[in-house]
């Protein structure tokens, strides 16, 4: 897909990866719309990239909200111009023991990270099956692969957005829109503030990510993981279905502690 003059859509995208996709796509000569539940976070990121010269708008509104959703969507091809480009991005995350999560942060994690996929997808994509054209990007995780301890909530978010991507995909086969799983490893955004990666990998620059993402557009990819070799490696062996070997293996990688030193961030607006 050439990008210059395209319009795309970023969710969470005020700060972290969301906000490096927003540049990239800047780059690449896109209108890039930016979207985000923390307003006063957005407007000042929108604002940096205006001022480079970039053509960026900014929505402020909550993923998790139907309505808001199918609304936003309406204004930006009214105000903006249909999308052609949906970067499914917006996601938070608690890193506690299943038995330990409070009930408010299993509904939220599944009302964003994936709920919120879900309605963006049915506010833009029937546009673009119209048009017959346009890309998805679903921002998923090596933690869609298999679960990982303490961090079973947002796992099955990542596990659920992997799943209903691929359905979703071959129900628009020969539509025109594509679809891209983006599966990162551990991300020093912040997001897994406190967290011990294990010797097996390290942290991967968000900006190196990002890049992928965009190119992964541009050659209609997929699927993509960052690390490559590590992702598909722990992808392999869960679809052996020999969980108790890749427990072992988490174990003695030290793996299923990683998370043990994870520190919340209660600043962000979640």
């Amino acid at each position: 897909m050439e990008l210059r003059g395209k319009v795309v859509l970023v969710t969470g995208a005020a700060r972290g990866m969301g906000r490096l996709h927003a540049e990239n796509f800047c780059r690449e000569g896109a209108r890039v719309v930016m979207t985000d539940v923390d307003e006063a976070e957005l407007n000042r990121a929108a604002g940096e990239l205006r001022d480079r010269g970039y053509q960026v708008h900014a929505y402020a509104f909550d993923v998790s909200d139907r309505e808001a959703c199918f609304r936003t969507a309406e204004r930006v091809r009214e105000e903006v111009g249909p999308v052609d480009v949906l970067v499914n991005n917006a996601g938070i995350t608690d890193c506690r023991a299943v038995l330990d999560l409070p009930e408010r942060s299993v509904r939220r994690m599944m009302e964003v990270n994936y709920f919120g996929y879900v309605w963006m997808m049915q506010a833009l994509v029937p546009d673009m099956v119209r048009r017959g054209s346009g890309h998805v990007v679903n921002v998923c995780s090596v933690a869609g692969k298999t679960g990982t301890a303490k961090m079973g909530g947002y796992c099955a978010t990542k596990f659920a957005d992997i799943g209903i991507t691929d359905a979703i995909r071959q129900e628009l086969r020969g539509s025109g829109v594509s679809f891209t799983i983006v599966n990162p490893g551990y991300v020093a955004t912040g997001m897994f503030e406190g967290a011990k990666v294990p010797f097996i990998t390290r942290w991967q620059d968000p900006g190196k990510v990002s890049e992928a993402l965009v190119e992964a557009v541009k050659r209609n990819r997929a699927e993509i993981c960052v690390p490559r070799f590590n992702v598909r490696l722990v992808a392999f062996l869960r679809g052996l279905c020999l969980p108790k070997l890749l427990d072992f293996l988490f174990h003695l990688l030290s793996v299923d502690r990683s998370m043990d030193t994870w520190k919340e961030d209660r600043g962000r607006p979640f």
